[in-house]
């Protein structure tokens, strides 16, 4: 597998974004995909449908032998959209010749036992039509990538797809039924129901299974290529296909090659010339030394490689009898190859220390434990004095809360003191409000009467009634709240009045320039003073 020329791009995805990536693949190459799946699927059909006219009482059988059979089509489909992903073209004429020979493996599961328990067949697919797994290996191979809810998500979707099918199924049947009715029947599937009766209408039937074919159709290469892309997604993540494209990506610069070929080449030549001058000066021998008895062992060490001996945990391997008269030399060679610093794994220091100190440790070593052991009481108090420090720090952060403002409780929400622009505190309204409106309303000021009369409004919900308006809140916002409050018995349905009067007024001569009559002004102003001005503390 040429992972370095897929088509698609590798990255981390869930199981319902891979499952996506099969409809871009499908699309890509849709033409191929369905026309190798229809060159199988159509013959089958036909020879269900003969089946039917031959023998229509049993129709039911007959769709069912086209649905059961169906698995082992969707391989054609697989096999073209399992080479265009890598980059090679596959027309469908190819796929329908190699058909035959992609049906090893996991087929005769596919058409007798697993066949009502399939749905999730389109991820297992892979394994024994691409991989060429078989019996206890495709076992494996299944149980490793159906984790992580792979398999899970492979089975919802086939039990998507098929529901589809159906519904597509219904909606031919119901399409078909809609012009072969006289059009006085509002339900489309009449034309179903008076055909069959009591008897077996052979145009139901051939009617049905078409519908079923069509459904099928459409729907079968979808399956096989979402599936196909969920296991190419979950044979990434196990097995790293990004990072391996990335490290075969990698690639020495020409220059730097360049540079480093004549020195490679100096210091191989005179390492050559140094093993020839080394071999020269070794004197031939005169005379054959004796034979070496296979049993005999090797030859001591030097001195200083006597003393350095391996750690006392270090475990080295067991050798076997001697078995051919080879035997015996090459061990004597590994065993000097091995005996250098680089490669027998430890390290060996000269140290100094006193020979009273290494007196006393033989003696500790040799001294039998005592039946009270120190080291259980440490290990306990060392969990009572973690445990009581973590309690002091969890007192302490409690006890001074106040200091630290991650635990001080939430503060109060702040109330409003600008709604829409318009100031409502109370220190920046006139003592005499509805004085002050009249004032601004007979010099022509029109807006600016308007705005104190609803902003002096508002000030008083808040301030007397408790509204809780807040800083972002509308005209609209301000009086759902005041409606809320009424019902709740929060605020007069007088003030309520007065309220809705007031917005209304400011909102259709600030938006929309559309300004009230003179009556209507002084009413609102004579209402606003019935209940948050003068006459109020008046008749108070």
């Amino acid at each position: 597998m040429q992972i370095d020329k897929l088509q698609i791009e590798l990255r981390p995805r869930t199981n319902a974004q891979a499952l996506d990536l099969g409809f871009s693949l499908l699309h890509s190459h849709a033409g191929a995909a369905y026309m190798a799946f229809l060159a199988l699927w159509l013959p089958l059909v036909a020879v269900c449908a003969a089946l039917t006219v031959w023998r229509p009482d049993l129709a039911w059988a007959w769709l069912i032998l086209a649905w059961w059979f169906k698995p082992l089509l969707e391989r054609a489909p697989l096999y073209v959209l399992s080479r265009q992903v890598f980059g090679t073209a596959v027309t469908w004429q190819e796929a329908v010749r190699a058909w035959p020979g992609q049906l090893g493996g996991g087929w005769f599961r596919l058409i007798t036992w697993g066949r009502l328990i399939s749905a999730g067949r389109g991820f297992w697919q892979p394994v024994w039509q691409l991989e060429g797994a078989r019996g206890s290996v495709a076992s494996a191979r299944r149980s490793a990538l159906g984790k992580n809810g792979t398999a899970s998500s492979a089975a919802w979707f086939g039990v998507v797809c098929a529901h589809l099918e159906v519904v597509l199924q219904l909606g031919a049947l119901g399409f078909i039924g809609i012009f072969a009715t006289d059009g006085k029947i509002g339900n489309p599937f009449f034309l179903f129901t008076s055909l069959t009766g009591d008897g077996v209408n052979v145009l139901t039937e051939l009617l049905t299974l078409g519908a079923f074919a069509l459904s099928t159709a459409l729907m079968a290469p979808v399956y096989t290529a979402c599936c196909f892309t969920l296991y190419l997604n979950r044979r990434a993540s196990m097995e790293a296909w990004d990072l391996e494209i990335k490290l075969r990506q990698i690639k020495r610069p020409p220059a730097l090659r360049a540079r480093a070929a004549a020195p490679t080449s100096v210091l191989l030549a005179l390492a050559g010339a140094g093993m020839l001058l080394a071999l020269a000066g070794v004197p031939a021998p005169v005379s054959a030394a004796p034979a070496t008895p296979l049993s005999a062992a090797p030859a001591a060490p030097a001195p200083a490689q006597a003393k350095c001996a391996p750690p006392k945990g270090m475990d080295l391997p067991e050798r076997g009898p001697l078995q051919a008269p080879e035997q015996a030399r090459i061990r004597q060679q590994l065993d000097q190859l091995y005996a250098e610093p680089d490669l027998r794994g430890y390290e060996c220091v000269e140290s100094w220390e006193f020979k009273k100190r290494a007196i006393k440790e033989r003696k500790k070593e040799v001294r039998t434990r005592s039946s009270f052991d120190m080291n259980l009481i440490a290990a306990i108090l060392k969990v009572l004095f973690i445990a009581l420090a973590i309690g002091l720090v969890a007192w302490v952060l409690y006890r001074y809360r106040h200091h630290f403002p991650s635990f001080e409780r939430a503060a109060k929400a702040r109330v409003a003191t600008e709604i829409g622009g318009l100031n409502i505190r109370a220190e920046s309204l006139p003592p005499d409000v509805t004085t002050q409106v009249r004032a601004l309303w007979s010099h022509g000021e029109q807006r600016a009467a308007l705005a104190l009369l609803y902003r002096a409004t508002l000030s008083r919900l808040v301030t007397e009634d408790a509204l809780a308006l807040r800083q972002g809140n509308t005209e609209g916002d301000c009086l759902r709240l005041a409606r809320q409050a009424a019902q709740h018995q929060q605020l007069s349905p007088g003030r309520l009045e007065v309220a809705i009067n007031a917005t209304s007024l400011w909102l259709g001569g600030a938006y929309a320039a559309r300004w009230p009559a003179d009556d209507a002004l002084l009413a609102c102003c004579a209402a606003w003073d019935a209940q948050f001005g003068a006459l109020r503390e008046t008749a108070a």
